[in-house]
């Protein structure tokens, strides 16, 4: 038969495939990806010594595969001759050793016939759909595909085969989260990673499937998956390695990646902002290189760019802004050929007239003075101008400074930074003679009205934040029985839980009190042990559902970013939560849900879960 020798230059590795019939290596002609062939000076000559070209001579299919390709000659010992023609090819030394990784064909099937492949599309033909479309789901695409069809053209043996049909069988039955499986090309990443040309991307890509691995060994549900799929992998890879090393270094790598690479946002690699040069400049300027590797390795670079930040804002601020304010003030600021409005003073502004109304006016001159550039000082006691939405780039805040004198606070008539509400009116009137009687009344009234509604607002605030970080409750026995994640359950871990894990868990707990509760309504069941617990299953950021969702109703939550919930139902639950993370700042966002018998079902849940659950806090 015939042999062809695979070699990735890449990766430093061949294989050989031998006791090939001509049909067979046609097809491995025609579904590889090389950039060179080489043909052996044996093909010339067959086994009765003419110089025809296999077994039907000039015009048989290797003759006519390889006539339409560029090739060379090679002469002498096949793999010796061409390991070093890649030498000389990619400019190697001769001291670079090339790895076997040949999987033996032992046992192995024969390879599909060419016309079977071409007739399933296996081969791409025009006009012959591929049967791999038809078969895989319309979003596997990539290597996977690449792999399901390898597996097709090159049977493995029996004991692979049957390994791989076991995983696809516990796969099937799996009822937790699974990780999204990342595929990155190998020699790709290795080929970055040899010319260190590998940036922050390829590293998240490359933890991302360390991370993938770690998940499926530490879930005893996909443990057992993650065992089986050793021999698969060597067998795809001719790469052996001991499970136990695999997990070790894979938890090395990730670590030590993780110590360098920046895989979120961090607070103090955000762009630079200041309100007096445009954000877009910040974002030229810094975009490009924030945020890939840890401030801690950069600190230096760090403290350099952000006093250059400073002193540009400082300098636009002092020296550039009051030329183009004054050059503003002086031409048009009211529209007209000549501005008259240079320098504006106002005390006491809008006092004469209702409160509130008064604020708003207030507030719409300084909104337009600051627009126009003018300069100017207004001074006002209507604390609630500072409450409104004001549009302004160039207004700042001052505030009458005060000290302490004998136990009461006197004004110092100097100007510091900030905002002020206290008027300091009590203690004037006091001052000036109002009779102590009507002050002290003055300060009863003060309380009565205005530090009840302080005191509301900071008990409100109070109890959103009690709400926000402990466990919704139900209000009967029968739900306390479903509520299987109590807070102490939850940091059993001993680790602090983060504010997103804590909402989950309230989430959780709410949504099988709510639903449980509905289904023994709809069952009328009596007795609650014989009656099946709403099992919620949590995928996390980076997860997606198992393939036992597949056709199956769902009803889910969707805890977003932002701390607000979405509550919807589907069949297809793998293709709501891809939609979903597919918006703009959703691409983190993780879920909650449950299966349930039937879409009716699960339309009437849905519609329960968005009306109750704003009631279960």
């Amino acid at each position: 038969g015939y042999c062809i020798i695979s070699v990735l230059e890449t990766m430093k590795t061949y294989s050989t495939d031998d006791g090939l019939t001509e049909e067979a290596l046609v097809t491995k002609l025609r579904t590889g990806s090389y950039h060179h062939l080489f043909l052996h000076t044996s093909l010339r000559h067959n086994s009765s010594g003419t110089c025809r070209w296999g077994e039907f001579g000039e015009g048989g299919l290797l003759w006519g595969e390889c006539r339409a390709r560029h090739y060379e000659w090679l002469d002498g010992n096949p793999m010796n001759e061409l390991l070093s023609k890649i030498k000389e090819l990619y400019g190697l030394e001769n001291e670079v050793t090339f790895r076997n990784i040949t999987v033996t064909s032992e046992n192995r099937p024969r390879p599909i016939h060419l016309g079977t492949a071409t007739q399933i599309g296996a081969i791409p033909t025009e006009g012959i759909p591929s049967l791999l479309k038809v078969l895989l789901p319309p979003n596997c695409t990539g290597l996977p595909v690449l792999y399901i069809r390898d597996l097709l053209l090159n049977p493995p043996a029996y004991a692979i085969a049957s390994t791989i049909q076991e995983v696809c069988r516990l796969m099937g039955n799996v009822r937790c989260s699974i990780p999204e499986f990342t595929c990155v090309s190998s020699a790709k990443l290795v080929k970055l990673l040899e010319l260190r040309e590998a940036n922050h991307i390829e590293f998240c890509k490359i933890k991302s499937v360390l991370d993938e691995i770690l998940q499926m060994y530490k879930n005893p549900e996909l443990l057992e998956i993650l065992k089986l799929l050793m021999d698969p992998t060597w067998v795809a890879t001719g790469l052996k390695i001991d499970f136990d090393k695999l997990v070790s270094e894979c938890e090395w790598t990730s670590t030590r990646i993780g110590e360098i690479i920046s895989l979120d946002v961090e607070i103090d690699q955000q762009i630079s902002s200041y309100p007096n040069i445009p954000s877009e400049f910040f974002e030229d300027m810094e975009s490009s290189w924030k945020g890939r590797v840890k401030r801690i390795h950069l600190e230096e670079a760090f403290e350099e760019v952000e006093k250059a930040a400073a002193a540009l804002s400082l300098a636009v601020s002092q020296d550039f802004l009051p030329i183009i304010s004054r050059i503003k003030a002086s031409t048009a600021p009211l529209g007209g050929p000549k501005g008259e409005i240079l320098y504006v003073l106002v005390d006491e502004i809008c006092r004469g007239t209702e409160t509130a109304k008064g604020t708003c006016i207030a507030g719409s001159i300084v909104e337009t003075l600051d627009a126009i550039g003018c300069l100017g000082i207004v001074s006002t006691h209507l604390h609630g101008i500072f409450d409104l939405p004001l549009t302004t780039n160039h207004t700042v805040y001052k505030a009458m400074a005060t000290e302490n004198v004998d136990g009461l606070p006197k004004p110092t008539w100097k100007l510091i930074d900030g905002i002020c509400k206290e008027s300091l009116a009590f203690e004037t009137a006091q001052r000036e003679g109002i009779p102590e009687t009507i002050i002290q009344r003055a300060e009863e009234l003060y309380s009565s009205v205005y530090t009840k509604d302080m005191l509301s607002e900071r008990s409100e605030a109070k109890l959103e934040r009690f709400t926000l970080n402990t466990n919704v409750n139900g209000s009967n026995e029968s739900s306390h029985r479903f509520h299987g994640n109590s807070k102490s359950e939850f940091y059993a871990e001993g680790k602090s839980a983060t504010p997103m894990e804590i909402l989950q868990k309230e989430v959780e707990s709410a949504v099988t009190i709510v639903v449980q509760k509905k289904l023994i309504e709809l069952y009328n069941k009596k007795n609650l042990s014989e009656f099946p617990e709403v099992k919620c299953v949590a995928i996390a950021a980076r997860e997606q559902p198992p393939p036992s969702t597949i056709g199956s109703s769902s009803v889910y939550v969707m805890l977003r970013p932002d701390r607000k919930l979405y509550v919807g139902e589907t069949d297809d639950l793998e293709g709501r939560i891809r939609a979903h993370r597919s918006k703009k700042g959703m691409d983190n966002a993780s879920f909650i849900y449950f299966l349930v018998p039937g879409k009716s079902l699960a339309c009437q849940l849905e519609t329960l879960l968005v009306n109750q659950l704003p009631n279960q806090g």
